[in-house]
């Protein structure tokens, strides 16, 4: 658990950085303000996108629903898995390239969100909150199918350099 909360506060000391150029793009003064600090605002949201794989990667080490549901503690685990997979989520929705700048690949971005999915699904039975979480998750899924099929620009050229 100890874990899953260092990635957590990882991930959300770096969130403000998620996707922040392609969001700014038709900001010209913040834009050219990013431009100059282009390495470390790709880093930090690096260290966003990385944490929160980490934080599903975890969940890799669960050995079955059962221990999930009885053995953890789940009600403190909600917040940063919602946080985690939103971040996945958001990223593989805004980076439809292949590789992102450190080597991810995009694919793993979503089999790591649908890792957190499958908690919250299994998790779901005994907590609203759970529920609603997988529900959201469910929403992000879909709308990135949609954003697929409407080609969805990336992000600006001077981040892919």
């Amino acid at each position: 658990m100890l874990a899953v909360k260092f990635y957590h506060l990882r991930a959300l000391i770096h969130r403000p950085f998620l996707c922040l150029p392609f969001l700014q793009m038709n900001n010209q003064p913040f834009m050219n303000l990013l431009v100059q600090n282009k390495k470390r605002i790709s880093e930090a949201e690096w260290s966003c996108i990385h944490a929160a794989q980490q934080t599903a990667h975890l969940l890799h080490n669960v050995p079955d629903e059962r221990s999930l549901v009885h053995d953890f503690p789940w009600w403190q685990m909600i917040p940063c898995l919602i946080c985690a997979s939103s971040i996945l989520f958001v990223a593989e929705t805004f980076y439809n390239s292949s590789y992102l700048d450190h080597g991810a690949l995009v694919q793993d971005l979503r089999e790591d969100a649908e890792t957190c999915l499958k908690v919250f699904k299994a998790l779901s039975v005994n907590s609203t909150a759970a529920h609603k979480a997988a529900d959201m998750l469910e929403g992000l899924s879909q709308m990135r199918r949609s954003t697929q099929e409407s080609k969805i620009s990336g992000p600006p050229s001077w981040l892919l350099c």
